[in-house]
């Protein structure tokens, strides 16, 4: 366990507002997705050829066509298994097209022939004729080294202007620092760039190491992390320090990035294998990974703005009704803005029907509503009850500052409280607030007058996070459905 001292040191640093990011804050694409994308090209690239090929030689008949169809999505399906299983979707071989373009050409011949063994087997091969294959295997190989060539100039490209990349924050500024900054320069691995060097201690009277500046110390590191653009932390302490490695380990859970811890010494002296997919070509060991990143940051995306529009449309009479409620029933406005921290502990304000009396001199401690609590109105006592003061936050959802899914975001005196008082307890802004969450449909929603409660809402968020997935998201939402038709403790 960390000392109280850098518990209050990161609970200071994690709970300071971070301002809206402009365009220091806007992340490029993933090097995550560049594999999946390569794949869509490559399946396009042969689809396409394929086709041509049948257009240019083949005269249409709807009884045979089926038959083509199904030939060009064999081969196509063959060979994009074959090259991934060939590694020709990890990012050197992206990278060199030209040098790694005989695998290509095995997998797609490969894929031919057994294309081939299968018509004959079926005894339809009279079907295709063989100026046909031939057009499509030479078409298909040319087209995807050209693809591939023009791709890899792209990625460059988009690397040189910061569309594509990795920026890395190294921690630790002794021999270990200085080896890893040094292998970074002499191998220059693809789309990675060193962002920032800081020591694990402060102060420090190193300024700089290998070229790079030393920005400040681990308070600054984290301040520095949370309002930036950083993908990894690389931890580069020797590993002879376990107590300081482990609690520095335990700070960093907390932030929204990878972590890794970089090889001692002697790493330097062996081969190792490389172990992260993004900067293949580092020594490090991951420990820590971004949740919720690559395809699965699109998917929940997706996911967030189609099913919020489907909602409001469905349910934008109710909303209006409740609207008309709220304002007759007592004077004030008909929406309740409150500052929440919400993902990596950026400040916004999250909306809800006003359940409460409206008071124009906001209370300076927020109180959280208990039962028989006075502060409700009529209105507000069936709202809270049936959870329809949330449904504003679907205009949150929209805004992009909350999901339909994930932790409740507290308000900010509550976060300051509970992050000196709960170990981890920032973790949970890992990933974008939610509407309704794992915590929530587990029973753990509405008033915490316990440590232990706030504790296991906690324990819930941060599973939830590391292992998000759309069947998990949907899982969810169906339960809440149930919790709040049968829930017992929203006052």
């Amino acid at each position: 366990m960390a000392d109280g001292s850098r518990q209050d040191e990161v609970a200071e640093a994690a709970v300071r507002p971070v301002p809206a990011a402009g365009s220091r804050g806007a992340r490029g694409l993933s090097v995550n997705t560049l594999p999946g994308l390569a794949v869509i090209f490559d399946a396009a690239a042969i689809m396409v050829s394929g086709s041509l090929c049948y257009f240019g030689l083949i005269d249409y008949h709807p009884v045979t066509l089926e038959y083509f169809v199904f030939g060009i999505a064999f081969v196509t399906f063959a060979t994009v298994v074959l090259l991934s299983r060939a590694d020709m979707y990890e990012i050197d071989a992206l990278m060199r097209p030209v040098s790694r373009s005989d695998y290509l050409i095995v997998a797609v011949v490969t894929a031919f022939l057994l294309f081939l063994t299968m018509v004959v087997s079926l005894k339809v091969q009279d079907i295709y004729p063989l100026e046909w294959l031939i057009a499509f295997v030479s078409s298909a190989i040319v087209t995807l080294i050209l693809i591939r060539m023009v791709g890899a100039r792209v990625l460059k490209w988009l690397g040189r202007v910061g569309l594509v990349g990795r920026r890395l924050v190294v921690l630790g500024t002794g021999r270990q620092a200085e080896q890893f900054l040094r292998r970074i320069t002499t191998i220059r691995p693809y789309f990675t760039q060193v962002a920032g060097l800081f020591a694990s201690t402060s102060p420090t009277d190193l300024t700089e190491v290998e070229g790079h500046r030393v920005l400040g110390g681990f308070k600054d590191m984290l301040c520095y992390v949370r309002e930036e653009r950083v993908d990894d932390v690389v931890i580069a302490l020797p590993w002879s320090e376990e107590q300081l490695v482990g609690d520095t380990l335990e700070e960093l859970r907390e932030l929204p990035i990878n972590v890794a811890i970089s090889t001692d010494l002697v790493g330097y002296r062996l081969a190792f294998r490389p172990v992260m997919g993004a900067a293949s070509q580092l020594p490090v060991f991951e420990v820590v990974q971004r949740p919720i990143s690559g395809w699965s940051f699109l998917l929940k995306t997706l996911e967030d703005y189609v099913l919020t529009a489907l909602i409001l449309i469905l349910l934008s009479p109710m909303l209006i009704l409740v609207a008309l409620a709220i304002k007759l029933d007592s004077p004030g406005p008909i929406l309740f803005r409150q500052n929440r921290l919400g993902f990596n502990n950026k400040e916004f304000q999250i909306y809800k029907f006003r359940s409460m009396y409206h008071k124009e001199i906001p209370e300076s401690v927020t109180q959280q509503a208990t039962k028989g609590d006075p502060r409700v109105t009529r209105i507000g006592r069936l709202i809270r009850r049936t959870s329809i003061d949330e449904l504003p936050q679907l205009l949150n959802v929209l805004e992009g500052t909350m999901s339909l899914v994930g932790p409740r975001p507290h308000a900010v005196d509550h976060n300051e409280d509970y992050g000196r008082r709960i170990r981890g307890y920032f973790a949970r802004h890992k990933v974008k607030p939610g509407i309704t969450g794992w915590a929530q449909v587990n029973g753990l929603r509405g008033e915490t007058d316990h440590l232990d409660k706030m504790e296991a809402r906690v324990q819930h968020d941060v599973f939830y996070a590391e292992n998000w997935s759309l069947l998990f998201d949907l899982r969810i939402l169906a339960q809440t459905l149930f919790v709040v038709l049968f829930q017992k403790n929203a006052y």
